[in-house]
């Protein structure tokens, strides 16, 4: 929970922070409208629940080589200082300044909330009823000197006194128009959405900030809907009602969930709108592209989870069973012979070639007798190995040969300093490295009294070459084999041959 707390409020204020960079440029090019639904990528984000992804999809952290265990030291501690001192303070800092910013985050709804509250009371305790517009409650009211819409579920349009006698019909149908539009447009129960996602940015200037610039692109939003197939004179009067109802006092600059006009930066926000308000159906579409675009994207912000492992999940208790009644004693039975172990998964891969003798049944409805051949098969661990474990035992057959030419140099090596220490005649026993065709060593004792052993190097080696002749041929004989891996193999092994006879000569 405090993974995807803590990512929320990362990747919101990231998100917030994109959308002021690039509300205006969207408003330029793709008019108000876009510019107002970007900031539906941050309010989705808000709400968008960790993503779980199966188990097997986790990344698999590498194992760390297991160190050495380190030296013990054992400390001897007087009874009276080993008892366990209680912690000074039970919470931790994590735990300290989440519960405050949860805290802020309450203080912050509450108040907004409140404050909504008490402006509605405000606007209707002298309130009078002068008209509908469908659902929409049209009344007139002192404690406003501009229209104003609010409500959600009871829609109200807060109109001053006096306001529909008003001898500019036209300035004042625009401006009734302008609060009907919030309604249509839904526009307070998006002010109500967000209010969440602020409030997590309480101690943010981000949040602040991203709740004006909402608010403009709202209010010029709604000024595109209502001049959307406007007259150029239509526009005048409109932009001019605009400036006359922000230059008086506006009580609904402390409703935070109606629809005010925001002072003079405001003022000129939408002024500019006005005349971004003419594009093209094209750039319309452009504009509702990259928004679906960057909603496609989200997701990739989510909190990722996986989940666990059908291994290591605990089995289900078994459903108790009934009690059986008793019955007679059987006797008792031989005890069956141990089974052995099964093999851990870890052990020895052990290989092995099997030859067999199968009757070719080729021309046996001629009437001929059918012939039988010899079939080799490498088995690993009782099953056939495949084309693709073939490739990987080739390999494993470089590295084998490569660690054979290291423990044959080391065993060289190590010979030639026994030899040295044998022939200082301080032992008695004497080595002759020489061959006398009785294999690769023998040993005697000779007229001093010394035993003689003799190593025939040459045997030895010739031996070696002869194993591995033995096992080339075995492979070529296999016509089983991929062709492909049987010369890569037999390659190998040449190689490997060639370079023990150079050895042997030398």
């Amino acid at each position: 929970m405090t993974d995807w707390l803590l990512d929320t409020l990362i990747w919101t204020a990231a998100l917030i922070a994109l959308v002021l960079v690039i509300r205006r440029p969207v408003a330029r090019w793709f008019g108000a409208q876009a510019a107002y639904a970007l900031w539906a990528v941050p309010l989705l984000r808000l709400a968008l629940p960790p993503l779980t992804l199966p188990a097997w999809m986790a990344p698999v952290e590498p194992v760390a080589p297991v160190a050495a265990a380190p030296e013990t030291m054992f400390i001897v501690v007087e009874p009276a200082m080993a008892a366990e001192a209680a912690p000074m303070f039970p919470f931790t800092l994590v735990e300290v300044v989440l519960a405050a910013w949860l805290a802020g985050v309450v203080t912050f709804l509450f108040l907004r909330f409140r404050a909504y509250r008490e402006m509605r009371q405000d606007m209707l305790a002298e309130a009078r009823e002068v008209g509908r517009a469908g659902k929409v409650r049209l009344v007139e009211t002192p404690s406003t000197s501009a229209p104003l819409a609010f409500g959600v579920i009871d829609k109200v349009v807060a109109l001053p006194v006096g306001f529909l006698a008003s001898w500019d019909r036209e300035a004042r149908d625009l401006a009734l128009e302008h609060e009907l539009a919030h309604h249509r447009g839904h526009d307070l129960l998006i002010n109500m959405a967000v209010q969440p996602l602020f409030a997590l940015h309480w101690f943010n200037p981000l949040g602040h900030l991203g709740w004006m610039a909402l608010r403009r692109d709202q209010e010029a939003a709604c000024d595109a809907r209502v001049v959307s197939a406007a007259e150029p004179e239509i526009l005048a009067t409109y932009a001019r009602v605009i400036a006359s109802f922000a230059a008086g006092p506006n009580v609904a600059l402390a409703a935070p969930m109606a629809c005010p006009v925001l002072g003079e930066k405001s003022i000129i926000h939408r002024l500019r709108s006005l005349k971004m308000n003419n594009h093209s159906q094209r750039r319309r579409l452009a504009g509702r592209g990259l928004l679906a675009a960057a909603l496609v994207a989200l997701p990739l912000t989510a909190t990722v989870t996986y989940a666990e492992s059908m291994q290591d999940a605990p089995e289900a208790p078994a459903a108790p069973t009934p009690p059986t009644p008793p019955t007679a004693p059987t006797p008792p039975t031989p005890p069956e012979p141990p089974v052995a172990p099964e093999a851990p998964e870890h052990a020895v891969k052990t290989f092995v070639i099997k030859r067999e003798m199968v009757q070719e049944h080729e021309g046996h409805a001629d009437g001929h007798d059918p012939k039988e051949v010899r079939k080799i098969r490498i088995v690993r661990n009782g099953e056939e190995v495949s084309d693709a474990e073939m490739k990987e035992m080739m390999a494993e057959m470089r590295r084998d040969l490569a660690e054979a030419n290291k423990d044959i140099d080391e065993a060289m090596r190590e010979q030639h300093v026994i030899i040295k220490q044998m022939q200082d005649g301080k032992h008695l026993v004497r080595v002759e490295m020489k061959c006398d065709g009785k294999g690769p060593a023998s040993e005697w004792t000779g007229e001093d009294g010394k035993k003689v052993v003799m190593v025939c190097k040459s045997e030895i080696m010739a031996s070696a070459i002869s194993g591995l002749r033995s096992a080339r041929d075995e492979i070529a004989g296999n016509k089983e084999m991929p062709e492909d891996v049987r010369k890569e193999v037999l390659k190998e092994l040449d190689a490997q041959i060639k370079e023990w006879e150079k050895r042997n000569k030398s």
